[in-house]
């Protein structure tokens, strides 16, 4: 079992050295005891999400030797309205780009790391909304 702890360090803002070994900060706003002085809390699970698929769709196109120039991923929420303010929907847009890019295979990456590999994804799954799109951009 990892451990991972939080120190608060002064009004909401904690800090915390990752089980990896990095440091992360987290603080709110100041209207909520915060500095903002750091991401907030829900803004790390979107970071951690499409840094998840996206680390699996950059390993999956390597195993599949398809070359592309960038790869960026834009994300997509909405949060409910009433406490707790989780998120409801997350569309996630794979946009590549590219010379002669094979779109099947960019969508099939996309379809593995959301069906099978994404483990942020699968945290969410059940309780959030989540689609996707593959978009080859000049």
């Amino acid at each position: 079992m990892a451990e991972f702890l939080l120190q608060n360090t002064h009004g909401s803002h904690f800090y915390m050295k990752t089980p990896s070994g990095h440091d992360i900060h987290v603080d709110a706003a100041p209207e909520n005891l915060g500095y903002d002085s750091a991401a907030r809390p829900m803004e790390y699970l979107i970071a951690g999400l499409g840094g998840c698929t996206g680390i699996d769709v950059v390993t999956i196109l390597n195993k599949m030797k398809v070359k592309y120039d960038e790869l960026n991923l834009k994300i997509l929420t909405e949060r409910s309205e009433e406490h707790p303010k989780k998120y409801t929907k997350i569309h996630i847009i794979y946009e590549f780009k590219g010379k002669d890019l094979p779109l099947d295979r960019l969508e099939r990456a996309a379809q593995l790391s959301q069906e099978k590999y994404c483990g942020a994804t699968a945290t969410f799954r059940g309780s959030t909304e989540i689609t996707h799109e593959v978009k080859i951009v000049e």
